[in-house]
């Protein structure tokens, strides 16, 4: 979408996108308000769609957050991911500032993902189709087998689970690394599952076991209101059965505990000694004395924070892949960020364009399959 100039942009202007460009970088009202020379409240106005910007302040806001005017006029577009929308771990400790800058992340990588959606095969979701309400920790074990069933998984160890959640139609994104309090958040929008993880744990298992806690509440509780606590107890459950089903691990875990064959299961399963000692202890191998000895054992060593033998990190790259498909197909990033109303740059952050290349290998051979390369205008759904 071409504007002719600012005047042309605050005629078209959506409130929205205001908001999400001013989170996305991280800055108070205050502060915008500021840098653009005009008061708090008018940046209230602004956003609340009360009042619109001049052409003058609306060309500088352009400027200080980095967005092309396009951005700020594409009016159905932009819409900003709500808190009560999304399943959060660890959010009483985050700053606003950090909240509102991942959701507004969200939302970019969000119109992203209807962009591509629109020009390429991505894979069919198959969550809702097995997802149900569970009521006992018995329903959850069940969830769990039949979620691995349904998969063709097996009872065994998962290898790599982020493509295996892309590879079912999860968009799976990992938020900034800035933002270390949030472990993970996940929500559904059009039909389509999302799951954020947080960039830099220092646990690469741990980080697994966010992807599963987040399957868990994309399974159990897409039509429940996030924050409730028995939730997180829920998917914390549903996420150690998965990782590590009953039957299985019970045959593995040592009756009592001896380190050297816990390393052992951590480097066969993939998954943090943390959660072998609790899902033996939920599976009651584990008695509650055995499972605070053993843990304050981990403090001891430093392990809580960091474990050793670590897993390979994993890195999401369905949308990446979706983007250099469209980049081999012929369309340049340019056209790409011109057409999402976004700059390079900022498609760059969020979908690391950077590292692409004419011989970039794809790791979804699906998304070869391109509907439709370049200059065709955006269906909705």
């Amino acid at each position: 979408m071409e504007f002719g100039g600012p005047h042309s942009a605050v005629h078209a202007f959506n409130p929205a996108s205001l908001t999400i460009a001013r989170e996305y970088r991280g800055l108070l009202k205050n502060e915008l308000a500021a840098k653009l020379e005009v008061t708090p409240s008018a940046i209230t106005q602004f956003e609340a769609g009360t009042a619109r910007p001049t052409a003058a302040t609306l060309a500088r806001a352009a400027v200080v957050l980095g967005f092309p005017l396009a951005f700020f006029g594409f009016a159905s577009h932009w819409s900003p991911v709500a808190t009560d929308q999304c399943h959060f771990r660890s959010l009483r400790s985050v700053t606003q500032r950090d909240r509102r800058r991942m959701l507004a992340t969200a939302s970019l990588l969000r119109r992203i993902v209807e962009y591509v959606d629109v020009r390429v095969n991505l894979p069919i979701e198959t969550v809702a189709r097995i997802a149900r309400a569970v009521t006992n920790e018995s329903d959850i074990e069940d969830l769990a087998l039949d979620v691995r069933f349904d998969w063709l998984l097996g009872v065994g160890p998962i290898p790599a689970l982020l493509t295996l959640l892309e590879s079912r139609g999860i968009v799976v994104f990992r938020i900034p690394s800035d933002c270390d309090r949030v472990d993970a958040f996940s929500f559904w929008h059009k039909d389509r599952p999302f799951v954020f993880l947080n960039s830099d744990k220092g646990s690469s298992s741990r980080s697994k076991f966010d992807a599963a806690h987040e399957l868990g509440h994309l399974l159990m509780h897409a039509d429940c209101s996030p924050g409730d606590a028995t939730q997180e107890v829920q998917a914390h459950r549903f996420g150690s059965a998965f990782l590590l089903p009953r039957e299985s691990i019970l045959r593995e875990l040592p009756r009592r505990i001896s380190w050297p064959h816990l390393f052992e299961l951590k480097r066969r399963w993939g998954v943090s000694l943390a959660l072998l000692l609790r899902r033996g202890f939920d599976l009651q191998v584990y008695s509650a004395a055995t499972y605070r000895r053993a843990n304050t054992y981990l403090s001891m060593k430093g392990w809580k924070s960091g474990e050793p033998a670590e897993p390979p990190h994993e890195v999401p790259e369905l949308i990446r892949d979706s983007v250099a498909a469209l980049f081999a197909a012929g369309t340049a990033f340019p056209d790409i960020a011109t057409e999402l109303g976004i700059t390079t740059s900022v498609l760059d952050e969020l979908v690391m364009t950077a590292d692409f290349n004419d011989q970039t290998p794809l790791r979804f051979s699906n998304v070869r399959d391109i509907r439709s390369v370049s200059k065709t205008p955006d269906r909705r759904r």
